[in-house]
């Protein structure tokens, strides 16, 4: 069975965005210099976008 949202019972969850970019200026435009990666990240909902905690999940 999997798992699914304790609020709604959606099945489908979406992260924070988990990375960013360094960027540089160019001839006036940004260039994407490197991007770098965060080890922490929040996960939501994609039915109500909610915060879940991932210890709470329905199986």
């Amino acid at each position: 069975m999997k798992n699914y949202c304790q609020y709604c019972g959606s099945l489908e969850f979406i992260t924070e965005p988990n990375q960013y970019d360094i960027l540089t200026l160019e001839e006036g435009k940004f260039v994407v210099k490197s991007t770098e990666q965060i080890d922490d990240y929040k996960v939501f909902c994609r039915g109500c976008g909610k915060e879940v905690d991932l210890s709470k999940i329905k199986r």
